[in-house]
């Protein structure tokens, strides 16, 4: 009910604006007329009444001549058959009341009644006066019928209103309405194809032109954003798609890459009742192919090596690149032997001459195998065992293949524990110089030494450095031995000068590792003499002949400045290298170190006598100092002592001895 007269819609609020003023009119209308019949029907009652009165005056006034009261009240009487006539009074001349008729609706309150007087006279004299009085009986009668008569009125105006005002607002309204209702079906459906039809030409109907209009401009930025959208999302989706592509394949060979190959060896994994083979590939010689055309070749033979691959395997395995030149193959239900024969195509496949703009290069491969579940159950076991079958491979020479074994993590995990038990030595200084002798040609006197590292192992007892100087270069501690051999050289050759009657040369061999392109490791070795005041020549530095095929400015440079502080140094191992003899014309040398293969059989083979013989003269012609080692028997020392060899190595003379021994048995204080 409340709802229903809320002025909620344009269709109420019309109504409501219609009827309003009909109400209004008509109530305008009514307060006039009643206003108007109200002032006419008094005037009515009076002119009724003064016409009675007029009527009945002149026989009243005989009788009051006369005298004759009965006559005059009988005269009165009928005046009262009237029904708004309360009361008629009959005076004469004097004033006195000579006749009085009053009606039965006489009351006390006259003072409001309507009252009418009429003049008696004959022949224009005055014998008295008829007073009539009225109560507005009559006018109340005329009331009542228009007060019916204006209702009625008023409800049949306000039907009609009504009624009018339904027509109008259906007519008016329709327009809007429907405007409306299309602006509504519109929002619901979201179509804003959807036009309203103009019907009619005035406001409303400029209002539905201009409606259209809008429609037609949202409609069009709709199709606008709609096509944005569209676009963006196939933006995002093209974008999706390429970062699902860099995600998961190898942008070089559009090989999957290493995630993808993880994630999918692992869901096989997770998969029961399954089997597979997992063969680790590294290319030979791939970065020889990088050194010498350049990286883009390496990319186009990384391309041709996955191409290659590719046609190794069956559609259902999948073959990815780690990295690098590292591929890893999936063989999905394999056994040994399919692995050994998808082994084999891929060494044959490889062994084929590779094509690379107008350059043609040859590779192979080191291939490692593990199977599972045989040698894991799990990605990382599976990975690390199949890298170290691979590197078994490269071990034992390339272009093969090598299944995992248990013995090959063994060796691992002995390289590792070696690795953690060399940091622990150098914390805990379990590492010792031995010292060999360097005697004279003659075999007497005692003028050098070399410093030789051992290492005083917990429970493995003295070890050689052949058995940890290779893990410590290939692993980074190289530097962190090279320091403390470097220190405990210097303390100890500070003391045997100290306690020698003769200079003694402490000689120190240096990896190729410790020495830098920027000559830090020249700086370090001065800065440590000076610190211990060692004298010239105390120190003589071994270096092998790889390590002076850098630079030859820098090289020389660094040498001469060693020899600025009189610090020598030798060419170790010298023979066996990759160097030329004219070097040896350009750099501050001191001595040449001959490798023990051309003393070793040097009694029994004249090329090795020729050699070392050539090398000797060479070397004294340069002013170089010439030192054989691997001196072991009487015969070798007697040609060398004859080729005038200056100083002779070996364990003819004596083996490496510990510090101690070395003061006591070779120092003469």
């Amino acid at each position: 009910m409340k709802r229903l007269f809320t002025l909620d819609t344009i269709s109420k609020k019309l109504l409501f604006i219609l009827m309003s003023v009909a109400f209004i009119s008509s109530s305008i209308v009514t307060v006039a007329f009643g206003t108007y019949e109200l002032s006419s029907a008094k005037g009515e009652q009076i002119e009724s009444l003064n016409s009675l009165s007029n009527m009945m005056s002149p026989n009243i006034a005989t009788a009051l001549i006369f005298e004759d009261l009965e006559a005059i009240q009988e005269l009165i009487k009928p005046i009262l058959t009237r029904t708004d006539v309360i009361s008629a009074i009959v005076t004469n001349r004097t004033g006195d009341i000579v006749a009085k008729a009053n009606s039965h609706m006489l009351s006390d309150n006259v003072e409001h009644a309507v009252e009418v007087k009429k003049q008696l006279t004959i022949d224009g004299n005055n014998v008295g006066e008829l007073v009539i009085y009225a109560n507005n009986s009559y006018i109340n009668n005329r009331i009542d019928f228009y007060v019916k008569f204006i209702i009625s009125l008023t409800l049949l105006s306000f039907a009609v209103s009504l009624i009018i005002s339904l027509l109008l607002r259906r007519r008016f309204l329709s327009p809007i309405l429907y405007l409306a209702q299309t602006a509504n079906d519109i929002t619901k459906s979201n179509d804003y194809s959807l036009r309203a039809e103009q019907l009619s030409n005035d406001e409303v109907g400029e209002l539905t032109v201009c409606f259209n209009d809008m429609l037609y401009t949202i409609e069009q930025r709709e199709h606008a954003l709609e096509n944005q959208v569209k676009t963006r999302t196939q933006e995002l989706e093209n974008a999706n798609s390429e970062l699902h592509r860099y995600a998961y394949q190898d942008g070089l060979t559009d090989l999957p890459n290493r995630r993808f190959f993880y994630e999918e060896i692992q869901t096989l994994i997770s998969n029961d009742n399954t089997s597979f083979a997992l063969i680790f590939l590294d290319l030979d010689g791939f970065k020889d192919v990088n050194d010498s055309l350049g990286h883009d070749y390496g990319d186009l033979l990384l391309h041709h090596v996955a191409n290659r691959l590719k046609a190794c395997i069956k559609d259902e395995d999948i073959i990815a690149r780690l990295g690098g030149d590292e591929f890893t193959l999936i063989l999905k239900n394999a056994n040994q032997t399919i692995a050994v024969k998808v082994a084999d195509k891929i060494k044959q496949a490889l062994l084929k001459p590779i094509q690379l703009k107008e350059e043609t290069v040859c590779v192979t491969a080191s291939i490692g195998i593990t199977l599972y579940p045989e040698h894991g159950s799990t990605v990382e076991k599976l990975v690390k065992r199949a890298d170290q079958a691979m590197y078994l491979s490269k071990k034992k020479g390339r272009n093969r293949y090598e299944f995992f074994s248990y013995s090959i993590e063994e060796k691992a995990t002995e390289k590792r524990k070696l690795i953690e038990e060399i940091k622990l030595g150098l914390k805990e200084s379990q590492f010792e110089l031995y010292y060999q002798p360097i005697f004279s040609v003659d075999g007497k006197s005692i003028t050098k030494a070399e410093a030789l590292i051992r290492w005083n192992h917990p429970q493995k007892g003295l070890i050689g450095p052949n058995e940890f100087i290779p893990v410590a270069e290939k692993n980074g501690l190289i530097s962190d031995i090279g320091r403390w051999v470097k220190s405990q050289a210097i303390q100890d050759c500070t003391l045997f000068n100290k306690i020698s009657k003769r200079l003694i040369q402490v000689s120190v061999n240096t990896s190729p590792l410790e020495i830098d392109r920027s000559g830090e490791w020249v700086e370090q070795w001065i800065q440590a003499s000076e610190q211990f005041n060692l004298p010239g020549h105390s120190v003589l530095i071994e270096v092998t002949e790889n390590t002076l095929m850098g630079t030859d400015s820098e090289i020389k440079r660094q040498l001469k400045r060693l020899s600025e502080f009189q610090i020598d140094v030798a060419i170790d191992d010298f023979g066996v290298g990759y160097s030329s003899l004219a070097y040896l014309q350009r750099l501050d040398i001191d001595i040449l170190k001959i490798d023990r293969s051309f003393i070793k059989d040097i009694e029994k083979n004249d090329n090795s006598i020729a050699l070392v013989r050539a090398i000797i003269t060479m070397a004294h012609n340069l002013n170089v100092e010439v030192v054989a080692e691997g001196v072991e028997k009487q015969e070798q020392y007697m040609l060398l002592k004859q080729m005038q060899c200056d100083y002779i190595q070996g364990y003819y003379f004596s083996k490496p001895v510990s510090k101690k021994v070395f003061v006591s048995e070779f120092i003469e204080e």
